[in-house]
């Protein structure tokens, strides 16, 4: 019995245990809280970049030739317009004091001798023009009567005929007429040169005009003349290549003749118009040609010469004196001592993104703890693509120039792109979201349970804060994690 009455007091002892710790754990909060308290909620977009100089020139001279003077070092400061180093100009400076001479000449008045000699050109020019006239015509006359003549009875009579075989009667007609319209072009130039002082130029003219004539009528009969065969004209091949010839013989005595009056008049028109041109002195417009062609000679020369467009630090100078170089073959760069940051923004966070937001930038070369703060100055409205994620390159500038920034260093970027001061703010796990509402539990004061409050929120930190619009006060507890 007593065995019994043990088991029996033992079994009592354990549920009393049982129902003392299932009524102590009840009284235990099941969740975590935070309180909610006034400070700053910050914004920020974290991103890596590479430091680079605000400006970089890679020089190269605009054209091939030797280097004779190089007047830096790689270190060396250098101002915008500084040399750097210049070719062989010894032809273009010959090139420059050429063309300045040419308009100095053309600016200054002739002399007596020297307008005397353009006098006597014009006058030989004019003496060759009419004797082309007369030779012109001569030759004329002997290609047409010696040659085209050959095939027509009377043909120079009042009534020509052509013998030999045409395709058409008409045909026949027509060349007739224009044989008495050569007879009409011939007279017409005997005329003209048996005026009395003729003038050279109106001389030389008509004699083309006259010559044109001539040729035409001979290019057509000389179509006729080769479609002659032993069929059609009941001629011996013999005697067909033998008219042929004497087409072709005459065609060569025109056309030579014709060259010779155009050379004639071509020497008579550019010794006028040389006379003319210094007679009157050069005009404004060609004097102003003249010093357009010094201006480009000029700019030949400098191009000889090349110069830093930036102030800044020599970086490279690879030629040397004596060496040739090709246009274009960049051998010299200068950069300034002007730093910028140029990071690329992921599109998820590109629109939190300001130019005029602050940055913190720290250097892998100096550590973590070495801060070079810096600005947005500018973001590309484009995207560009990176491992096939969109991003926008964003450029900062560093606040303040420091010894210690080296082009080609990476920046580990902190961008303060919003901040709300002097708010109140609790952990972002705090605050439930559904579709309808935003919530958080707001603890009892006896620490035991909670109860859902709506709430108005503002920025979301990044450190894991959110500002707290309305709906809660300072020191207000809300849970954060339910066990």
């Amino acid at each position: 019995m007593k065995s019994v009455w043990l088991w029996i007091g033992v079994v009592i002892v354990v549920i009393v245990i049982i129902l003392y710790v299932r009524q102590g754990s009840s009284s235990v909060p099941t969740f975590e809280y935070s309180s909610s308290a006034v400070g700053n909620v910050v914004e920020q977009v974290s991103v890596t970049g590479t430091v680079s100089p605000v400006d970089k020139a890679d020089l190269a001279f605009e054209k091939s030739g030797v280097v004779t003077l190089i007047s830096v070092k790689v270190g060396d400061m250098v101002k915008n317009g500084d040399t750097i180093a210049t070719l062989d100009a010894s032809n273009d400076q010959a090139a420059v004091a050429s063309a300045k001479a040419t308009l100095a000449d053309m600016s200054r008045s002739l002399t007596p001798q020297e307008l005397a000699v353009q006098q006597t050109s014009l006058d030989n020019a004019k003496s060759d023009a009419v004797n082309a006239a007369h030779d012109g015509l001569a030759k004329a006359q002997s290609a047409v009567f010696s040659y085209t003549d050959s095939f027509f009875n009377n043909p120079q009579g009042s009534n020509p005929t052509i013998f030999i075989h045409t395709d058409t009667y008409n045909e026949a007609l027509s060349f007739n007429a224009e044989r008495l319209t050569v007879t009409a072009a011939l007279g017409a130039w005997a005329s003209d040169l048996a005026v009395a002082n003729p003038d050279p130029a109106a001389l030389v003219a008509s004699a083309r005009s006259h010559l044109s004539v001539i040729k035409s009528f001979m290019t057509d009969l000389s179509v006729v003349v080769n479609e002659l065969s032993t069929a059609n004209s009941n001629m011996t091949q013999t005697a067909i290549n033998a008219y042929i010839a004497t087409m072709n013989a005459g065609l060569s005595a025109v056309n030579a003749d014709i060259d010779s009056v155009t050379a004639a008049q071509t020497g008579l028109l550019s010794a006028q118009s040389a006379y003319n041109l210094k007679l009157s002195g050069n005009s404004a417009e060609s004097i102003a040609a003249q010093a357009a062609k010094v201006a480009q000679a000029e700019a030949l020369l400098a191009e000889d010469t090349l110069v830093s467009p930036i102030d800044g630090i020599v970086t490279k100078a690879d030629p040397s004196v004596g060496e040739f170089v090709g246009a274009g073959a960049s051998g010299f760069s200068v950069q300034n001592s002007d730093f910028k940051i140029e990071a690329y923004v992921p599109e998820a966070d590109i629109a939190k993104v300001a130019v005029g937001d602050l940055a913190s930038s720290t250097l892998d070369a100096y550590g973590s703890y070495v801060d070079f703060p810096a600005t947005v100055t500018a973001i590309d409205p484009a995207e560009t693509v990176l491992e096939g994620v969109p991003t926008y390159k964003v450029t900062l500038m560093f606040v303040q120039p420091d010894a210690r920034i080296r082009s080609g260093m990476t920046s580990n970027l902190e961008i303060l792109t919003h901040e709300a001061v002097g708010v109140v703010e609790i952990p972002f796990r705090a605050v439930v979201t559904t579709a309808t509402s935003t919530t958080v539990r707001v603890v009892s004061k006896d620490g035991k349970s909670y109860s859902s409050v709506p709430i108005t929120v503002g920025l979301k930190g990044s450190d894991g804060t959110i500002e707290i619009v309305s709906g809660l006060s300072t020191g207000e507890k809300v849970v954060t994690y339910v066990k």
